[in-house]
């Protein structure tokens, strides 16, 4: 059911929406509600910033890892980016050397590639990434 209301609307989806979705006696209306409503209170949190990543089609963040050269070489790649690559690529690089405990090591290095305008992080941080889009309205 909640497949197919996503996939018809076109739209993203948050997950405050779900409960009432789920419910067996709530109507198309009050479930598109509150998908305009949990919309707009994102979309609101968002428009404040110079970026802004766009949901594929399915509704999921597009975050993914890159694996080459036999799984030595690990990259997480952020794709959809409009507006300012490098403002995400600074906030981004902020956030990772926030989170970032291990003293040994250096933070995770983010890159913006000049020609697809993707922003990648060295390493496997498609999770951490995705929270933190999700709690930046996205």
């Amino acid at each position: 059911m909640f497949a197919a209301l996503a996939s018809s609307s076109r739209t993203a989806v948050s997950r405050s929406a779900l409960p009432l979705a789920r419910r067996a006696n709530s109507t198309a209306a009050e479930v598109q509600a509150a998908q305009v409503a949990a919309f707009d209170k994102v979309s609101a949190k968002a428009a404040k910033l110079p970026y802004t990543v766009e949901r594929t089609s399915s509704g999921e963040l597009p975050v993914y890892t890159d694996i080459k050269n036999g799984r030595t070489q690990v990259k997480t790649i952020v794709r959809k980016i409009r507006g300012s690559a490098g403002a995400l690529k600074t906030d981004l690089q902020q956030y990772l050397a926030d989170g970032h405990i291990d003293p040994l090591t250096p933070p995770p290095t983010v890159t913006v590639r000049p020609t697809s305008g993707h922003v990648e992080v060295k390493g496997r941080a498609v999770f951490e990434i995705k929270q933190w889009l999700e709690a930046r309205g996205f």
